[in-house]
């Protein structure tokens, strides 16, 4: 058996901060694509149409059906109309 210095047992620390905050951003946002994805399907459909636009709205879609499937979407849903009645905002 093999004799394991204590130093080894320590976590540790992150070896960019910039990288970790970066990861943090992107994790963020792929978080709220899943949770409000028409988002992304209204932003995407605003552009002016090219072949990329096209493949990256065909993803959205495949996106917000995926969201919508395992329920992240609807609570988003839910959340937005408590917040409409509470306010009294009218929707867009």
């Amino acid at each position: 058996m093999k004799h394991v210095d204590p130093s080894d047992l320590k976590p540790q620390p992150p070896d960019d901060p910039l990288r970790v905050a970066a990861i943090v951003i992107y994790l963020t946002l792929a978080l709220l694509v899943l949770a409000i994805p028409q988002s992304l399907t209204n932003w995407l459909s605003d552009m002016n149409g090219n072949p990329v636009q096209e493949i990256a709205l065909r993803g959205a879609g495949i996106l917000r059906n995926v969201s919508q499937r395992i329920g992240v979407a609807g609570v988003y849903r839910r959340a937005r109309d408590a917040f409409i009645a509470v306010s009294g905002v009218e929707p867009d």
